[in-house]
């Protein structure tokens, strides 16, 4: 893994050893027997998942809405919470992230609904895109995602596209955020797309994602997702107990 990674947990299971079973073949006319029951099970599942309803919520375009929506009510741009909160806890992650993408969907809602709402924290994102460059590829789909969702937020519909980017993960470098997909997204948050289109177009958010991204570097994050609690810095998941005991404990010293 490349020291620019997500920062995944790393666990090596063996797989445990299995005796080869023993062939034995068969007469020709099992064989047929044999084919032809295969063929009547196969028809039977087919004709079963072809009425089957499609599992789970998704739109036209095949993207899935997000499960745990951030509460817009808390948003200015890129942050959630007062300005004047006393923890502020700084998220540096990519949105290819799987492991950034667990962060957003099972950590952070509970800090919002906790600590966020009573004007605990603020929580700021940043740019830490890592994931787009392993691929050395000249479209780098971390980067445009994190244009897209700065041009979102020239609309004040940051959070909804964060939400529908992680929601809509394919794999790192695989086509997930390519150009034509990136745009259905904003359609599913509710962007003005003429106007969206335009901003990316410009390059100055794939600049800005860039630089910060560098100057993530320069403060020594090298894994997503990074975390500051008040400058202290956390890599990798954390579940929402341990870092809301953190967050309270900061806020505590100044109070």
């Amino acid at each position: 893994m490349s020291a620019r990674s997500s920062a995944r947990p790393r666990s090596r299971r063996q797989s445990p050893a299995v005796e080869p079973g023993r062939r034995r073949g068969l007469s020709p006319l099992a064989a047929v027997t044999a084919i032809a029951g295969i063929g009547g099970v196969l028809l039977i599942v087919g004709a079963f998942l072809l009425q089957r309803p499609a599992e789970g919520a998704v739109d036209a375009t095949g993207l899935v809405p997000p499960a745990t929506p951030t509460p817009v009510a808390y948003a200015d741009g890129r942050t959630l919470g007062l300005a004047d909160a006393p923890v502020t806890l700084e998220v540096w992650s990519d949105f290819q992230c799987p492991v950034c993408r667990r962060y957003a969907e099972t950590v952070e809602p509970a800090l919002v609904r906790d600590l966020v709402a009573n004007g605990t924290l603020r929580i700021v994102h940043r740019d830490a895109a890592f994931q787009g460059q392993r691929a050395r590829l000249a479209y780098d789909e971390s980067v445009e995602a994190g244009a897209g969702a700065r041009c979102a937020a020239v609309q004040d519909r940051y959070w909804p596209f964060h939400d529908w980017l992680f929601a809509n993960q394919a794999g790192e470098n695989r086509g997930g955020f390519a150009d034509a997909r990136l745009r259905a997204i904003a359609r599913s948050a509710g962007l003005d797309v003429a106007a969206w289109d335009a901003c990316r177009a410009s390059g100055e958010q794939q600049t800005a994602v860039r630089g910060e991204t560098q100057k993530g570097v320069a403060r020594g994050i090298d894994a997503t997702p990074t975390l500051f609690i008040d400058g202290q810095q956390i890599v990798g998941l954390r579940t929402p107990a341990e870092l809301s005991q953190l967050i309270l404990a900061a806020a505590a010293r100044k109070s």
